[in-house]
């Protein structure tokens, strides 16, 4: 019992210390890129390269007939990160060229992808499938909270322009993370980055492909809502922090709601989708209000419906690697999701300027699309986000 305790402790600390990480290098390489070149452009490489480097790892990795260690992997990778970022602080000599810095962002992502999918398998090796939906919600929020955490502390240090200081810490926070991934006691396992798609496309598995497409459409919805709430500026830091804090209180009232079994999500948690993506449809039309309090309830009730389903979108993710697919499944959920993120925002965009109509309108549109897609599916049996019953 306490070594079960003890692992989840110090798997919760691992999350933590990444999330600092990630909030640290978000902001200093956000920053830098958007002084140096145009606001959007920067800002646009940000999320474009975040994304492709993603893509890239599971196209590399897929094609690896190799299996990997479950602690050795997320440890290399953790240390690894640190010492690529104490090399670049140290032989740029305080010159963050515009070319270091996409460099850094798409190795630094790309082993990043490393650690998610060893982070997917510990998270089924340390907890239950009964604590599963619970822990998910509490991770996410530990994850928004440690980079609000990241985004402070990275903002006060550029505010006195000591770029490289930041970059140390973020360095710092990979060493830090991978000392509590040393400490989680479990029993060690091969896991594989590779994906069988002869196997996933067969007739009994294509439900998977549905359902991991189907999912990826959240992280649109939050990407959205960040767009239209916040207009994200990484040359506002305080506007960047004010972004993570409403994100964070979104993430938490998921976790207290489930956690604390507010409402009976159990054998109800399809209805529980379709009633969130309604909901989220109506609220995006609530963008067009000029009240900026209003905007920020709308984006904090929006952030909380999406959190609270990707607690039930993962637990059910879970599942299915359980039964059958292992971490396939979960390399097949992070390709979709990078290509579904970096083609819905364009998209909805695209559409919004091509039919001349507010963004929001798009977006709204979206959801409710998204919501008769599901109820669809689900009425011919061919997904369900009911989570087993095993404890």
């Amino acid at each position: 019992m306490f070594l079960r305790f003890k692992n989840k402790t110090n798997f919760l600390l691992y999350l933590f210390a990444t999330g600092l990480g990630d909030g640290l290098f978000f902001i200093g390489v956000g920053k830098l890129l958007s002084r140096q070149l145009h606001l959007f452009l920067g800002v646009g490489l940000l999320f474009i390269l975040n994304e492709f480097s993603k893509l890239l790892f599971q196209f590399v990795f897929s094609s690896l007939d190799k299996k990997f260690s479950l602690k050795k992997a997320i440890i290399f990778s953790e240390i690894f990160q640190s010492i690529f970022l104490f090399s670049v602080v140290i032989f740029s000599f305080d010159v963050f060229s515009v070319k270091i810095l996409l460099f850094s962002l798409i190795i630094l992502n790309f082993f990043d992808g490393l650690s998610k999918v060893s982070e997917f398998n510990l998270t089924l090796e340390i907890f239950s499938p009964g604590e599963r939906k619970k822990f998910n919600s509490l991770i996410t929020t530990v994850n928004q909270t440690s980079r609000i955490g990241g985004f402070i502390i990275g903002g006060l240090i550029i505010s006195y322009g000591y770029y490289e200081l930041l970059f140390m810490f973020n360095a710092i926070s990979f060493l830090i993370s991978s000392i509590f991934a040393l400490h989680i006691r479990v029993q060690d396992k091969k896991i594989e980055v590779k994906s069988s798609w002869k196997e996933v496309f067969k007739k009994e598995n294509r439900h998977i492909i549905l359902y991991t497409f189907i999912i990826a459409s959240n992280t649109v919805i939050l990407s959205s809502n960040s767009i239209l709430g916040f207009k994200l500026s990484v040359t506002n830091t305080k506007e960047t922090i004010l972004y993570q804090i409403a994100n964070a209180i979104g993430s938490f009232i998921a976790a207290f709601v489930l956690g604390y079994k507010i409402l009976r999500t159990e054998k109800k948690e399809n209805t529980f989708i379709l009633i969130g993506l309604c909901l989220q449809g109506f609220l995006f039309l609530g963008f067009t209000s000029s009240l900026v309090s209003l905007k920020l309830l709308i984006f904090i009730v929006i952030s909380s419906i999406s959190f609270f389903n990707l607690s039930i979108y993962i637990t059910k993710l879970q599942d299915y690697s359980d039964l059958k697919f292992g971490s396939k499944v979960y390399s097949l959920r992070q390709l979709n999701r990078s290509l579904f993120n970096a083609m819905g925002v364009f998209v909805l965009s695209s559409i919004s300027s091509f039919c001349k109509i507010q963004y929001q309108f798009s977006i709204s549109i979206f959801c409710f699309l998204m919501m008769l897609f599901n109820y669809f599916f689900i009425k011919k049996g061919m997904i369900t986000y009911i989570a087993s019953d095993r404890k």
